[in-house]
């Protein structure tokens, strides 16, 4: 083996996975909303049988975490933090006293702004990095467990809980293309959690 191929393989080895298609979010316990676990499909879990057929569901793997900043000082809903991997950010209300606008900040220097899309509607958010825009809407304005994104140049993203009526276990349907970064995706989990979520 050659120092160059020497070198590529133990570059590959230190550097982490490309960011992977988030598979569901829940609450870490089931009388609580403040602190989430993030799941992935293992990228090795299914298996094929010999006539090609899936023999099992795919495997999920915890991949990160959403909670409140400040979780054991003070229960403040304004301030978030997340972990995907190595990624790591926070989301908090731009402003305190207006829970219409959100801000998704990465360590990395990425800045995510969502707002509502009409004032005093919480269904419907407009969510972008200043190159690209999203439009996450709830299904229905009155049950707040579906949201999705339609969007003919970036594709489809949808959540549901997976017990109607039961925000503590969602699933994710991530059908966005590789163009919509994990921040970007991650700001779409926490608008659909948060509002669907009782504050308790």
């Amino acid at each position: 083996m050659n120092k160059l191929a020497l070198l590529l393989v133990c570059i590959g080895i230190g550097t982490p996975a490309v960011a992977q298609h988030l598979s569901g979010i829940s609450s870490r316990w089931s009388d609580s909303f403040v602190e989430w676990d993030l799941y992935a499909f293992a990228p090795d879990s299914v298996q094929l049988s010999e006539d090609g057929e899936d023999d099992d569901a795919p495997e999920e793997v915890a991949v990160g975490t959403l909670q409140l900043r400040w979780l054991n000082v003070r229960e403040d809903w304004t301030e978030w933090e997340y972990t995907i991997g190595e990624e790591r950010g926070t989301i908090r209300m731009k402003w305190k006293d207006d829970p219409a606008q959100w801000e998704l900040r990465t360590y990395s220097g990425d800045v995510i702004s969502m707002r509502t899309a009409w004032r005093g509607d919480f269904s419907e958010w407009r969510v972008t990095d200043n190159s690209i825009s999203l439009t996450l809407k709830s299904r229905w304005t009155s049950q707040l467990d579906e949201w999705l994104v339609q969007e003919k140049t970036n594709g489809n993203f949808y959540m549901y809980t997976l017990v109607e009526g039961d925000p503590r276990d969602w699933a994710i349907e991530d059908g966005l293309d590789d163009t919509v970064s994990q921040p970007m995706k991650m700001a779409l989990i926490f608008l659909a959690v948060f509002h669907a979520s009782p504050r308790m």
